[in-house]
């Protein structure tokens, strides 16, 4: 059958470029005795028109000679065509030799290297199919269910608490990141002094946001140090904060001071001390090892900060962030410090000034940058 099939094929395809080139001529003939003709009939009009007195002399004699300036047009053959004619006949042989010869040399080179025998692949059984996908994960459409079952019944219940932190979760296990966002932040309006609802909640957004601990993520990162200061989720993200401010001293410092503070074998020890290697190797420092704890800062440092009271340390806080303020009114271009300009406004509380950084910064940014920008400002303006 196939080789019944692919001859079919290819006499079609002959039959669609050969054709049409033998009934050109054959065409282009018939056009020009119709068009003969119609001049005839033009001028038979015309002698009758003149006898029904419908046209002036005038009128005849000029309408006359441009007929039969354009019957003589169409009935004279001009030397270059008739040759041109002729050099087409002559190609006509040669052209379908030429195509015959194509299509019978690609029909025997996938004689040749082809492989008509093998059988097709299913969409069904190939990999990255959402076929195959959902068949090696059984619990999706369950998963789905569950969702569906969840949100009718939040629809009557909206201040379950457990519920919406199990939805939370639900769309987390099938990647819908946004819908897991605003579950988990429901879960934190609802309980606001739980360290976890805020922790995760944090983690959903930042997870949003690619990665990006965001001035969203930040404030509520913030509450949550108030709630439980030494919360290991907390600790991190706050540190990765500071990392992507471009403070990666005081990340690397905060990092291993968590790694020395956890238990043997806690679960985040394997991921927090990927960061430490990795905030070593940009320093340019000699790793001292997961649970190490050589401070980044020099001892100097650390006293001068320590001995400060709070109202000075606040007032160091204010004077760097009106420094930062001064240099993104001089360079509004520079995204990334309208981004570590409103985390630090986050930090001190002042939720206003972080949308105008962020808006500021959606002002100026790149299209490609708009998009992340947008998504941060939205954030924003919902802690509001």
């Amino acid at each position: 059958m196939f080789w019944i099939a692919s001859a079919f094929l290819l006499l079609i395809a002959l039959a669609i470029i050969l054709v049409p080139l033998f009934r050109y001529r054959e065409d282009e003939e018939q056009d020009q005795s119709q068009s003969l003709n119609v001049y005839k009939a033009q001028l038979k009009e015309l002698d009758g028109d003149q006898k029904n007195d419908q046209l002036s002399a005038e009128e005849v004699t000029s309408a006359r000679l441009e007929i039969e300036r354009r019957l003589l047009k169409v009935a004279s053959t001009p030397k270059e065509d008739k040759t041109e004619t002729t050099v087409t006949k002559a190609a006509r042989p040669l052209l379908v030799v030429v195509t015959v010869l194509v299509f019978l040399g690609s029909y025997g080179f996938y004689l040749l290297i082809g492989s008509p025998g093998m059988p097709d692949f299913p969409l069904d059984e190939q990999k990255n199919s959402a076929a195959q996908m959902t068949k090696e994960d059984a619990k999706s459409p369950e998963m789905i269910s569950e969702v569906a079952i969840l949100k009718t019944y939040l629809a009557q219940k909206p201040d379950d608490i457990k519920a919406w932190r199990t939805l939370g979760q639900l769309e987390t296990d099938l990647h819908d990141r946004p819908e897991a966002a605003k579950a988990f932040q429901r879960w934190h309006e609802l309980d606001p002094n739980s360290i976890d609802a805020a922790v995760v909640y944090a983690e959903s957004l930042i997870i949003l946001s690619d990665g990006r601990v965001g001035p969203a993520a930040l404030l509520v990162l913030n509450r949550a140090r108030k709630i439980q200061p030494q919360n290991p989720g907390v600790r991190h993200y706050m540190a990765l904060a500071e990392y992507q401010a471009g403070n990666v001293e005081q990340a690397l410092a905060s990092w291993k001071s968590l790694a020395t503070d956890s238990k043997p074998g806690a679960p985040w020890l394997g991921a927090l001390n990927r960061w430490i290697r990795k905030a070593e190797k940009e320093l340019g420092v000699q790793s001292t090892g997961s649970r190490g704890s050589g401070p980044a800062l020099s001892a100097e440092q650390r006293a001068t900060v320590a001995d400060m009271s709070p109202a000075d340390r606040a007032e160091m806080i204010k004077s760097m962030v009106a420094r930062l303020q001064s240099k993104m009114d001089a360079n509004p271009e520079n995204i990334e410090g309208w981004f570590r300009l409103a985390k630090a406004y986050s930090v001190l509380g002042q939720k206003a000034d972080a949308i105008k950084a962020m808006e500021q910064a959606m002002k100026h940014a790149p299209d490609d940058q708009k998009p992340q920008v947008k998504k941060q400002l939205e954030i924003l303006k919902k802690q509001e």
